[in-house]
């Protein structure tokens, strides 16, 4: 037998479930408490171009020329043009630079290359708009074409005569007469002159059809999502980094796009340009049907706040925030509001206080929390009294957060970002929380560890059962997001993201589809179930190690040297050499040491033997160049999905710990406070002896730990009623390896008809990608109900959602 297929074997033994029918039994007579009618709504930040290059539908990237201060990136000149950035008579006070282009002759221009290509779709109308003044003898040509510039795709022309020494808007409509995924906006002119350029911009139809408005395809699948509400701007990009001026202050967000400054969204590293700003994402609430959920500055950003004695100007621009969005067109902001288009309120409901700002650690993005969240509370109250607030809790280090003080708070956010295996033992988390205290909102979740590369279906049946347990719960479980959602795959500085996309195409992970079925198929009351498992509680003793693995070294986001690796093996150990050792990374030999140089995160650098052994050493030395965290020592790996390492200095450089990966999910075995020094060399030890691990560093032993079966692989289920339809909704998940059969009991029910919702892939590792987009979609089938209830087929790694009516 195969060591991968012992190590899935002991996986399946542990769960207790595999190959035998189970059964869930449910009462219809025992109809339990109301779901929560805003359980499942989405959680919204700009990250990895989740604005400008992502929703917010403008294709043209630095339009406003003010993304750098030295060069126009993303404009590129043609021929003889020149291309200068200027800073004095600019179009107006939001300005900092626009673009003086100086046109030698016929046939001289420039171009935008957008978000990594404009996508010309042939029939397509886009609109153009800029500003510009100066001089020019001839015409001047705007046009989306190839990136050579000599395929005219759609095109508009401007008389020379019409530019002068005042700036002035220019505005046309271009039809694509072609496909093309990659084009540029370019302009050109047929004569001599000095023209200067500001707010160019190209419009794509655009979601309900909105001027300044939404990306249709990604807009349409937030939809689809069926939102309850929907929480903006963030998340980190709230606060801001380093300064409050890069923090999200809505009032700069609003009125006409030239007139807004926009800024740095350092957290994430790139600028925004506030297109998508405070009233667009109230509209785009308002659109997607969910009520507005605003996260406020509570004066603190990250590296440093406002102390608490100071912070009424936050506490103002709230209250004027709230005005903009809820108060009458009487008012002074709601006049603002009615003059941007939108006279009737956008209507506010939920306020959330800060963003992770109560952590224990005040350097951590906190400081005197308890304080602010009462002047807030009691500022926010005093106008809107029926505002339903949201306080923070602990948002890492710890799995029970708590609301620590006597000031009352209606609901408190917590987050998680855990391991596929974390979140299917979670699946009873909210059963033991005291129904007297605060409600919960859990404002952020997602497995962020053993998610593969883009995020598997593994991840996503974690956060199923953990959604299950939710829905279970939902009395005191009120909200619920995941979180993040949106990833430009050209630049990616967050992973996972349950919706990932280009210029012209897009694709929902595995997670996307479990959060889309789960909310299509919540149900009005929880129902009580029993479910039986023919081997649940007779679980063998199972040996987890592989027979045949290999050893290695490895990084996370640093740069590390190895040396003087050695395998100490049993002499009748038997032993065959793999040619192709470097996983992931850039690894160099110089002498007799192993270098690894890139940034990348879960980098691998295998021995060259694959082995065949219940004992054995490994050693190796190490030394951390640069970077955040330390280095990696793998061991038992049999392949990408399934491997044991220790880690040193992981988690910041702040904690050691023995990781194992079963079947791509990711378990921490052990943890210790530690960290790695720079420049140093370490001298780590590994033995393993069957299951039993024992991790030495310099010397002294660290670890003494013992692996384990797969927490992951098991059997969940849970049910609710849909009072709309009359039918019993019961979900059912398989996180196990091999398929398995359900008999669904309903007592004094008569079933007529049942169907079911199904999402599965060829193994737990599958993931969806922008060119393969439909590996893990969800599938519908029709059963074949009895007069007690009805029987389901249930893959391996599956979610199976079964209305019976």
């Amino acid at each position: 037998m195969k060591a991968k297929h012992l190590l899935f074997s002991a996986m399946l033994m542990s769960a207790g479930c595999a190959s035998a029918q189970v059964t869930v039994d449910l009462d219809a007579g025992q109809k339990g408490p109301q779901v929560s009618p805003m359980l499942y709504g989405i959680f919204y930040e700009d990250i990895n171009h989740a604005a400008d290059g992502g929703i917010y539908a403008e294709l043209v990237r630095n339009r406003s020329f003010e993304d750098n201060l030295k060069t126009p990136e993303h404009w590129n000149a043609k021929g003889n043009a020149t291309l200068k950035l200027i800073n004095k008579n600019l179009l107006n006070k939001a300005q900092g630079q626009a673009l003086e282009v100086t046109f030698t002759g016929d046939g001289d221009g420039f171009n935008n290359e957008g978000f990594w290509g404009i996508p010309a779709v042939q029939g397509r109308t886009y609109r153009l708009s800029f500003w510009a003044k100066g001089k020019l003898k001839g015409n001047l040509k705007a046009f989306i074409g190839c990136g050579c510039g000599k395929k005219e795709f759609a095109v508009a022309e401007f008389e020379g005569k019409s530019f002068g020494k005042n700036w002035t808007k220019y505005e046309a409509t271009l039809t694509s007469q072609v496909n093309n995924p990659k084009a540029l906006l370019w302009f050109s002119a047929t004569g001599k002159g000095v023209l200067d350029f500001d707010m160019v911009s190209l419009f794509p139809p655009t979601f309900n059809n909105r001027e300044n408005g939404m990306r249709p395809d990604l807009t349409s699948m937030l939809y689809d999502l069926h939102p309850k509400f929907f929480r903006f701007p963030g998340g980190c990009f709230v606060e801001g980094q380093n300064s409050p001026d890069n923090a999200f202050r809505w009032e700069r967000t609003i009125g006409p796009v030239e007139e807004r400054v926009g800024h740095h969204n350092v957290n994430w590293g790139y600028r925004t340009s506030d297109g998508l700003g405070f009233h667009e994402y109230l509209q785009l609430a308002e659109d997607l049907g969910a009520k507005p959920l605003y996260v406020v500055n509570v004066g603190i950003w990250h590296g440093g706040f406002t102390p608490v004695d100071q912070i009424q100007p936050w506490i103002d621009e709230t209250l004027n925030a709230l005005e903009y969005a809820n108060g009458p067109v009487t008012s002074k902001y709601g006049a603002l509001r009615a003059k941007n288009g939108h006279p009737e309120p956008f209507n506010i409901e939920y306020l959330e206080i800060g963003n992770e700002n109560n952590q224990p650690n005040p350097r951590e993005q906190s400081d005197n929390y308890y304080q602010r969240y009462k002047l807030f509370k009691d500022a926010v109250l005093a106008k809107y009294p029926n505002m339903h607030l949201i306080g923070n809790v602990a948002a890492w280090g710890t799995d029970n957060p708590t609301w620590d003080s006597k000031e009352q708070v209606e609901l408190v956010d917590e987050h998680y970002y855990r391991t596929p295996g974390w979140f299917a033992e979670k699946f009873r988390h909210y059963d033991g929380y005291d129904r007297k205290g605060p409600a919960v909102y859990v404002g952020e979740y997602a497995v962020t560890q053993g998610f593969g590369k883009v995020g598997s279906l593994n991840a996503a049946l974690g956060e199923a059962v953990f959604m299950m347990g939710m829905e279970n719960n939902s009395d005191i479980v009120k909200m619920a997001s995941y979180a993040p959602i949106f990833a430009n795959i050209n630049e990616t500085r967050w992973r996972p993201d349950m919706i990932q996309f280009n210029a012209n195409r897009a694709f929902g992970t595995p997670s996307y589809y479990v959060q889309k079925v789960m909310a299509e198929n919540v149900g009005t009351r929880i129902m009580k179930t029993t479910q039986h498992n023919p081997y649940e509680g007779n679980k063998e003793e199972v040996k987890v190690k592989p027979a045949t693995c290999m050893v290695g070294m490895g990084t996370w986001g640093t740069n590390v040297s190895f040396r003087n690796q050695r395998l100490n093996l049993p002499a009748a150990a038997p032993t065959t050499n793999v040619a192709q050792i470097n996983v992931k990374g850039n690894w160099t030999e110089d002498g007799d040491v192993v270098k690894q140089t890139s940034n990348e995160e879960g980098t691998v650098r295998l021995n060259p033997s694959k082995f065949t052994a219940d004992e054995y050493t490994y050693k190796v030395s190490a030394r951390k160049d640069a970077g955040y965290e330390g280095f990696l020592v793998v061991f038992n790996y049999v392949d990408e999905d399934n491997y044991c390492w220790l880690n040193l200095g992981g988690w910041g450089n702040s904690q050691h710990a023995i990781e194992q990966v079963i079947d791509g999910s990711k378990a921490q075995i052990a943890m210790a406070p530690g960290k790695v020094e720079e420049g140093r060399w370490y001298d780590v030890e590994l033995h393993v002896k069957g299951d039993s691990i024992y991790a030495s560093l310099d010397g002294k032993q660290i670890f003494a730990s013992k692996l384990k079966p797969s927490t992951f692989a098991g059997f969940f289920s849970n049910a609710t009623f849909d009072e709309a339809t009359g039918e019993y909704i019961v979900k059912l998940v398989n996180t196990a390896s091999e398929p398995t059969t359900a008999r669904i009991n309903i007592k004094g029910h008569q079933s007529s008809k049942a169907r079911v919702i199904r999402l599965t892939g060829e193994k737990g590792t599958s993931e969806n990608t922008i060119d393969d987009r439909t590996n893990v979609v969800p599938v519908e089938q029709q059963l074949s109900p009895d007069v007690n209830g009805v029987d389901v087929e249930i893959p391996a790694n599956s979610l199976n959602i079964v209305r019976v009516k």
